[in-house]
């Protein structure tokens, strides 16, 4: 799709992209800011089911809570070009700790670690993993 936007314009031609990222008087958003909220959010919640799909395999379907420990895992698999580092900035972030603190977390219920996942900003660093 951008090929065929590309193609369509000249190399001295300039684009007015500005029309699509307005926002009106009354705070409406453009079509395409829309379609781009809606894209983010749709792979959010793909990733987080991605990574609870990881944690049941994990940990098994009827568990009621998971460890820090099993969540690094799951990102490990649905998530493999994500390192360490990165994925414990994340843990801190979603569980609102410095990164000495992240340590001391300790088990945490289901559904309130997928909500926090789902509100963390949390994007897939590369192609989904296996």
């Amino acid at each position: 799709m951008i090929e065929e936007l590309v193609a369509t314009v000249s190399e001295t031609e300039k684009v007015n992209i500005k029309p699509l990222f307005n926002i009106d008087r009354d705070g409406n958003i453009s079509d395409f800011l829309k379609k781009l909220y809606s894209q983010f959010y749709d792979e959010r919640n793909q990733f987080v089911k991605d990574i609870h799909d990881s944690l049941v395999a994990i940990s098994g379907g009827d568990k009621k809570e998971y460890n820090i420990q099993d969540l690094c895992k799951a990102f490990e698999m649905t998530d493999p070009e994500k390192n360490s580092k990165d994925v414990n900035k994340l843990l801190a972030k979603v569980f609102n700790l410095n990164l000495e603190q992240l340590s001391t977390v300790g088990p945490v219920d289901k559904d309130l670690l997928l909500q926090r996942l789902k509100s963390s900003g949390l994007v897939r660093s590369g192609p989904k993993g296996i």
